[in-house]
């Protein structure tokens, strides 16, 4: 997947590790926002222009992100680009008169901390079946423990890091970096640190 900044491969990472998200397309169209039309490239939207005479308002989306039964469009920018080109604003309201939802992330959104706990998650998912079972680890955390506690007990830490990052359990992952005395649940919604996203209309 190829993207164009570090806060884009951040943004990536994070709809990548929601369990919502079904697959993650990077800048899937143009569109000519003067018109609603969308085309499969800059390119071809600017051979369109030439052979038919007409100047187009041009706009590509970072991503398209499809949940199963809708798709949303996702822009990732810095708060400070916004400021100097705050037209991006409206945007999701032109969009949506041609029947298509954008949604803005910003850098604020994702925020340092969240984004390297995210980061983790997203290398620790990768990691083989733990010597003890997610039953075993889910059973243990009871109404919930510091992260410390699961090593103490003999819990492998990637295997943790990857039932935190399965949704099996769940934590804080935007106060602060994951650490010893992180507080670990497997009660509630156990994937809501993975659903931080405004992907779905509440």
């Amino acid at each position: 997947m190829q993207l164009e900044s570090r806060l884009e491969a951040s943004g990536a990472i994070v709809m990548g590790l929601d369990p919502r998200v079904r697959s993650l397309r990077p800048q899937p169209m143009t569109f000519d926002l003067a018109t609603g039309r969308n085309y499969h490239s800059v390119d071809a939207l600017q051979q369109a222009e030439r052979l038919y005479g007409f100047r187009a308002v041009k706009y590509t989306p970072d991503f398209e992100v499809c949940l199963g039964n809708s798709k949303v469009l996702v822009e990732v920018k810095h708060r400070e680009l916004i400021t100097l080109n705050p037209k991006i604003l409206s945007y999701p309201e032109i969009l949506a008169r041609y029947g298509y939802r954008l949604i803005i992330i910003d850098d604020v959104f994702l925020g340092e901390t969240y984004v390297q706990n995210l980061r983790l998650l997203n290398t620790a998912r990768c990691t083989r079946a733990p010597a003890k079972s997610d039953s075993e680890m889910v059973a243990f955390c009871g109404a919930g423990k510091p992260y410390g506690d699961f090593k103490a007990a003999g819990f492998n830490e990637a295997s943790l890091l990857r039932a935190i990052a399965a949704g099996l359990l769940t934590c804080d992952v935007r106060s602060a970096r994951i650490n010893h005395d992180t507080l670990i649940f497997a009660t509630g919604d156990t994937s809501a640190h993975l659903k931080e996203l405004p992907l779905v209309c509440r």
